[in-house]
């Protein structure tokens, strides 16, 4: 077993156990953390929620000492986990599904702006 050094690690130190989560949970922009979430099953919903909802707010705590145009890699990602997880909030504490009921997917609507950096 690969040893994970600070120069490869995909989060901040302290983070390691939510790595797993980074190729699926930490896209790019809204679209494509919405688009995930959307596709994947309730099941990998909850273990993402389950493992993120309660780093939340240290994760927070972490990302708060950088502007948001200034955030090294590793922050970003985590930081994209985090919004991530208000996706993932809204399947399991209010649709109880991947998606609202009765919503069309895939749908046609993106957002083409949103929250710079990481909304758009």
């Amino acid at each position: 077993m690969q040893q994970t050094t600070q120069s490869d690690a995909l989060l901040p130190p302290g983070f390691g156990e939510l790595e797993g989560f980074v190729a699926y949970w930490a896209g790019e922009t809204n679209d494509i953390r919405w688009d995930r979430r959307s596709r994947a099953a309730m099941a990998e919903i909850r273990r993402f929620y389950d493992a993120m909802l309660p780093r939340g707010e240290d994760a927070m705590k972490y990302l708060e000492k950088f502007p948001l145009a200034e955030m090294p890699d590793d922050a970003t990602r985590l930081f994209r986990l985090l919004l991530s997880l208000a996706h993932a909030s809204m399947a399991v504490e209010m649709h109880r599904q991947p998606r609202a009921k009765f919503s069309p997917f895939p749908h046609g609507m993106h957002i083409g702006r949103g929250p710079w950096p990481q909304g758009s």
